[in-house]
């Protein structure tokens, strides 16, 4: 085998005729500064808009690119590699743009009119499903809407919120106040950032993924159109089975950020091993075994990530239901968030104080992969979900502190006593 060859060359198809390798290397040569600003690059955004990246996902009949999630994650993975808090803001998008694609091939509805004007018109979407205090439920939300005539009525904070100052639209969802005797439901709208009641607040100032733009959306009395909602199930429920696919679209695009985001780092740390000699054994570091058995360790837990991700995308696209799915895109996601970060520190650690200079990107690269432990659903509801499917409890995505196997028991039922 070639000393050159790319382990993870074949995994994922080329992305040269979305995103042309000049147009990456444009991108990438903007993140540094993009970090150091805290916002996102202008020009990039720009560009991305120039070479229809808003409408890939939307199906063809819809003047989309009809990109299905295998070839999504490609993308993300390419935008991750050149600018990672580009790509995990451009993920709201992208999320919001599969799940309106899942929701009209379930209910084929008049939701392709929203697909086409973000296709044709090259219209960018934050994504506002993150709240304080919301725990990293996916399928609730603390802002409760009031019906009025023609819409909803709604106040609230939703942050972070991605992209909340530059895109064109926002999909969000909320939470119906419930009719006498029935339960809730959680909404799914797409609305105008230009839209009466709604602003934003530049607050966003954190250790990593700096470059996201993910400030505070403050809704103040805003309505929303019945026709802007596109999507409705009940609240907390994770047998709805458009929730379901936009779960697995989130787990898998995201981790594909981070994938390009830890293959960014091998390719810096790999260049920098081969440039710096350790003096007295007169070898640059790359040529040292111990430095290789580093490496070699994370380029295995990479490729097995990689392959898992891929692998769920392509079942997923060729017709899976998403509900046999997301544990598995939801498996993906939490070994995500202990394989690359571990991978880039690992890598940094490897080249040395060179790494920890904001001279180079292996630290930007750093600080950027710690973001991915904060994505909903989070780290600690994703684990009690997998756990209590694994051991046949009752399980869902929304925190729970109860212990659903004791549910009824009179005490001392657990272990026979009386």
């Amino acid at each position: 085998m070639s000393a050159l060859s790319d382990p993870f060359d074949g995994l994922w198809p080329s992305v040269e005729p979305e995103l042309p390798e000049q147009a990456l290397t444009a991108i990438a040569g903007r993140a540094q500064e993009s970090d150091r600003a805290g916002v996102p690059a202008r020009e990039s955004l720009d560009l991305l808009r120039s070479l229809d990246w808003p409408g890939r996902p939307v199906p063809e009949k819809f003047h989309g690119g009809g990109a299905g999630l295998v070839r999504c994650c490609a993308m993300q993975r390419a935008l991750g590699a050149a600018d990672p808090a580009l790509a995990v803001a451009l993920n709201m998008h992208l999320f919001s743009v599969g799940l309106m694609v899942e929701h009209w091939r379930r209910r084929t509805d008049t939701s392709w009119l929203l697909m086409e004007a973000i296709a044709t018109q090259n219209r960018l979407l934050a994504s506002a499903f993150a709240e304080p205090n919301l725990g990293g439920s996916t399928t609730r939300s603390l802002l409760r809407a009031k019906e009025v005539d023609g819409g909803w009525r709604v106040s609230g904070t939703k942050r972070p919120c991605s992209l909340a100052a530059e895109a064109d639209l926002v999909c969000l969802q909320l939470q119906a106040e419930a009719r006498p005797g029935a339960a809730e439901d959680v909404l799914v709208a797409l609305l105008p950032t230009t839209a009466p009641g709604m602003r934003v607040v530049r607050d966003w100032d954190a250790m990593g993924m700096r470059g996201s733009g993910s400030d505070t959306l403050v809704l103040e009395d805003c309505l929303i159109p019945d026709e802007l909602v596109f999507h409705r199930a009940p609240a907390g429920s994770e047998d709805d089975d458009v929730f379901a696919a936009g779960t697995i679209w989130f787990a898998l695009t995201a981790t594909a950020c981070y994938l390009g985001l830890a293959q960014a780092a091998l390719r810096h740390a790999g260049d920098l091993l081969g440039r710096l000699r350790i003096a007295h054994l007169d070898s640059p570091r790359a040529g040292l075994p111990s430095y290789q058995a580093a490496v070699g360790d994370h380029v295995a837990a990479l490729l097995t990530l990689e392959a898992a991700c891929a692998d769920t995308a392509r079942r997923m696209e060729s017709g899976a239901a998403p509900e046999r799915l997301v544990d598995t895109a939801l498996a993906v996601k939490q070994r995500a968030l202990r394989v690359v970060p571990d991978a880039v520190g690992a890598l940094a650690e490897a080249c040395g104080g060179a790494a920890y200079s904001r001279s180079g990107p292996l630290e930007r690269l750093w600080r950027d992969a710690q973001a991915i432990r904060f994505h909903p659903p989070t780290p600690v509801a994703t684990r009690q979900y997998l756990a209590r499917r694994a051991l046949g409890l009752p399980a869902g995505l929304d925190l729970d502190e109860s212990a659903p196997g004791l549910a009824g028991r009179a005490p001392g039922a657990a272990d026979g006593r009386r």
